[in-house]
């Protein structure tokens, strides 16, 4: 079956039992990671599971380990649930025979996390056209989307915030949801015991330092290959105390959206596709943009996005804290190294 929007997100918190393997696709990956987590979540409820994350290189590299974990059965009697996180149709021979297996063989839930596919996409038609499948097309966040999200955190997070200064927080936010999470924390974090609701002044107050702005600076120039001034930024807005995982997420950001843009070029002939990206690309900076493109052809970003993937893994890991700005820090390096020594084409 195939659910869009609103009907994708009311599955992923109610899911059909029937369903034993989800497809959840769509520009905004922060959006399909939510919803992800939000399906996990539902199938945990039905008892202890254990859920296994696998990346799509680790697949390609050992087959095997996506088809044991499909059909082992914990002796403790938990639920496996498989997370598989993709791009493109880079799976799909091995997922055509995974979706080919008697369900009677599953011994675990599958949701695979992708990007955008179009309609003649092989992998969304078989989920779509699946008895035990499901295929959950996702769009990103327009700003009444965004209010909601931001008032639904907070209130969970028992803090208030008054309507022109949500607006004011929503007109600022990144049309990316994992970096608007990224800042409702931050929000949230800041609305503790303030013991009235949030106002414009706060939100002014939050963003004083512009860090943000030297973070997204501090990854561009790195993806550009200009060390001395990209580390500058780089300890400015560490120092400053944006987080690791933020810094993470704004260099995935960018990498999505120049592997994007790369598929766009590829289906269009060419030509200027920032407006389509999330966030656009306007015209002004896309010279600067397709230069950067230029030195991170997808499969480097791929790897480069896998990096970023683990590193936020150790950063959430217990203990982990410590050691994630360290860690960016040397990641940074290695990215605006290999940058540099990539000539200008």
């Amino acid at each position: 079956m195939k659910y869009k929007g609103n009907g994708a997100e009311r599955f992923a918190k109610k899911p059909d039992p029937a369903c034993q393997l989800a497809l959840i696709f769509g520009d905004d990956e922060g959006v399909v990671a939510d919803t992800a987590n939000t399906l996990i979540k539902s199938w945990e409820a039905a008892g202890p599971s254990n859920v296994i994350t696998l990346d799509d290189d680790e697949i390609k590299r050992e087959p095997s380990t996506l088809f044991d974990a499909l059909e082992a059965v914990s002796l403790l009697g938990e639920a496996s649930i498989i997370r598989i996180r993709t791009k493109g149709e880079k799976l799909f021979a091995l997922l055509k025979d995974v979706l080919a297996m008697p369900p009677e063989r599953l011994a675990a839930k599958v949701v695979v996390q992708n990007g955008s596919l179009n309609t003649r996409s092989k992998m969304r038609t078989a989920f779509e056209a699946g008895a035990n499948t499901a295929a959950l097309h996702l769009f990103s966040d327009n700003d009444t989307d965004m209010a909601e999200l931001v008032r639904g955190f907070l209130k969970t997070n028992s803090a208030e915030i008054e309507a022109d200064a949500l607006s004011f927080f929503v007109g600022g936010l990144p049309g990316h949801r994992s970096l608007a999470n990224a800042e409702m924390e931050k929000l949230a974090v800041y609305a503790h015991d303030l013991g009235r609701a949030i106002e414009v002044a706060d939100i002014q107050a939050l963003c004083e330092t512009n860090a943000d702005e030297s973070a997204r600076s501090a990854v561009l120039l790195a993806l550009e290959g200009k060390p001395q001034a990209a580390q500058l930024e780089m300890d400015r807005v560490l120092d400053a105390g944006l987080s690791p995982i933020s810094l993470l997420r704004l260099f995935e950001m960018e990498a999505s959206r120049m592997i994007a843009a790369q598929a766009l070029q590829g289906e269009s002939g060419g030509g200027n596709v920032g407006m389509k990206l999330k966030p656009p690309v306007w015209q002004s900076d896309w010279p600067a943009f397709q230069a950067r493109m230029k030195k991170w052809p997808t499969p480097r970003l791929v790897r480069l996005i896998e990096r970023l993937h683990d590193m936020e893994l150790l950063a959430k890991s217990p203990g982990g804290a410590g050691m994630a700005e360290a860690a960016t820090r040397e990641l940074f390096i290695s990215f605006y190294k290999a940058a540099a020594a990539i000539p200008a084409r």
